[in-house]
């Protein structure tokens, strides 16, 4: 899979047999995520399939108190966008001087500079400043130029729309059940990048500090993956206030809750 920041594809010429895009956050690349990945894959054949996401969470740089945290590294979203088959990536450095882009122009952009054909997003999609521009209104500007909106409804699990703020709330409440649910995987947190404090017991990874969801304060059964195994070490994980103990295993990469696991 090809990665892009936002300044070169902008700069470059677009694939010259047109581009399948989608956007968005895609934290967590939940099921609904998957239905719209899946379109653009599918129904946008034979453009060059192609997401475009975030570095940051929009609303992490614009209202940061509101913000419960990420449930996934860009390591974890580019893997999985990989896995799933995408060709192209392309990562928005968010910024308060991003967000004044009016939604025509972000639109005008995907079009002239990535020569979009077809755009796969959802009915709640929004976006340009002050979030102006609705799905509805994308639509009606790409159809003169005869570019396929594909707009797609919720994916509902219990009859409630999936969500990344309804997978956080979840895991904030150590629901990792329904989390599990809504991700179709069970909730995995990547070590990699996280400040690390040996200590009694094992070592310390901080999740908070760098702004990751956890589970509340208890002790969970894990699954404990290294950079050289994907069978994972099946131990305790103990959480406490953003901070997660793990037994000192070299080279822990990532830990998986598994689903039976509650706090206690």
């Amino acid at each position: 899979m090809r990665v892009s920041n936002w300044s070169d594809f902008i700069l470059s010429p677009g694939p010259a047999d047109g581009a399948a895009m989608t956007v968005g956050v895609f934290d967590g690349i939940h099921i609904g995520h998957r239905e719209l990945i899946r379109r653009v894959l599918r129904d946008g054949a034979p453009y060059e399939s192609t997401v475009i996401t975030f570095l940051q969470n929009p609303k992490a740089v614009l209202r940061p108190e509101t913000f419960a945290g990420y449930i996934c590294s860009l390591e974890q979203k580019l893997d999985i966008l990989e896995s799933l088959g995408v060709a192209h990536t392309v990562l928005i450095d968010f910024s308060r001087n991003f967000s004044k882009l009016s939604g025509k122009e972000f639109i005008d952009f995907l079009k002239n500079r990535g020569n979009l054909r077809y755009l796969v997003i959802g009915s709640n999609f929004r976006c340009g400043h002050g979030l102006e521009t609705d799905a509805a209104r994308i639509r009606e500007m790409n159809a003169p130029e005869g570019i396929f909106t594909d707009v797609v409804s919720p994916i509902l699990q219990d009859g409630i729309p999936v969500s990344s703020s309804r997978i956080r709330a979840a895991i904030s409440a150590g629901d990792l059940v329904e989390a599990a649910a809504l991700l179709g995987r069970n909730f995995k947190l990547d070590l990699s990048g996280l400040s690390i404090t040996p200590g009694p017991g094992g070592i310390y990874f901080n999740a908070a500090a760098a702004d990751r969801i956890t589970p509340p304060n208890g002790r969970y059964p894990v699954s404990i993956h290294t950079d050289n195994s994907a069978e994972g070490t099946v131990d305790t994980a103990v959480v406490q206030n953003g901070q997660i103990m793990v037994p000192d295993i070299p080279n822990a990469r990532s830990i998986e809750f598994l689903i039976s696991s509650q706090g206690v």
